[in-house]
């Protein structure tokens, strides 16, 4: 008896070490409200978030050439052509969020005059202090709150309809990632 079809292993690992980073990002970010604002564990929090971002944000090329050049197996039995849409959907959504939330929070950052920090030093990616707009920053970093909220939703979804297709509709969805 041969195994199911699964995506490639250069996929799926790249498929659950973002979602750790991600899960990691939006978990720093929550922290960040147990310390004391100005305090170094705060900061911390903070600037983990932004490092787990660009993280996610390096990663998402590779895993979407990853995507284009690997088989797709096909789950069995084949899915309606309404759930197909819906899938096709909840996954360009998905990584529309793994590219514009991390743009949006280096735009944040540079807007705001606070430049690129470089991990493990005291070095930053400079942005010229002409360019720098507060008010504008204020609405990008809205921009960036709003989408992380709804983002809740929609990973939500991905994995409800994971667990759907596991133990509701018991085909190999879930599997094909495993």
């Amino acid at each position: 008896m041969t195994s199911a079809p699964k995506y490639s292993a250069t996929l799926r690992t790249l498929h659950w070490v973002m979602f750790v980073l991600v899960a990691l990002a939006y978990a720093t970010i929550n922290l960040r409200e147990a310390f004391e604002r100005g305090s170094d564990a705060r900061l911390l929090m903070v600037e983990s978030h932004f490092l787990l971002g660009m993280l996610v944000l390096l990663l998402v090329l590779p895993r979407l050439i990853a995507r284009w050049r690997s088989p797709h197996p096909p789950i069995e039995p084949p899915l309606s052509p309404p759930l197909r849409i819906g899938a096709r959907l909840g996954h360009a959504l998905l990584y529309a969020f793994l590219v514009v939330q991390p743009l949006l929070g280096m735009a944040c950052r540079l807007v705001g005059g606070r430049g690129i920090g470089l991990p493990f030093t005291s070095a930053a990616i400079p942005w010229p202090a002409s360019w720098v707009d507060k008010e504008l920053a204020g609405s990008l970093e809205a921009a960036h709150e709003w989408l992380g909220t709804a983002f809740y939703w929609v990973i939500g979804l991905h994995v409800a309809a994971a667990l759907w297709h596991a133990f509701v509709r018991r085909d190999n969805a879930l599997r094909r990632m495993a």
